[in-house]
């Protein structure tokens, strides 16, 4: 099986969220272990919100156009599942996806603990 690495991006069948179907799509690679990985939706719509991270350099891991991560868009699946790797995200994007997960990270730790001050 084929080893994958954290802010690799990836061609996989996302499930739509109202489970009704799948498409074939990009993703990158959030966590993952010997069987599954856990991915956040790549699309070319533009950022709508702050759980989005623009992949600056797109063109060059070999994304086809301007490319946004959904980082709010996640799927666990088995590693089997992935289509193929389409490249490793530059380090300036793989700096901003990880901004964005920490700050999700530090929300729901606080929601959790029941000292968030504002509601995601």
């Amino acid at each position: 099986m084929t080893a994958f690495r954290v802010g690799e991006a990836v061609s996989v069948e996302f499930p739509f969220t109202d489970m009704q179907g799948r498409k074939r799509r990009p993703g990158v690679v959030l966590a993952c272990d010997a069987s599954d990985l856990l991915l956040a939706r790549i699309t070319t719509h533009e950022p709508r919100d702050q759980f989005d991270v623009r992949i600056d350099d797109w063109a060059t891991i070999g994304l086809p156009k301007p490319s946004t991560a959904r980082i709010l868009k996640l799927v666990s699946i088995d590693a089997r599942l992935v289509h193929h790797s389409i490249g490793m995200l530059s380090q300036r994007d793989r700096g901003a996806l990880a901004l964005t997960v920490e700050r999700i990270g530090i929300d729901i730790a606080a929601h959790l603990r029941g000292q968030a001050k504002t509601t995601t």
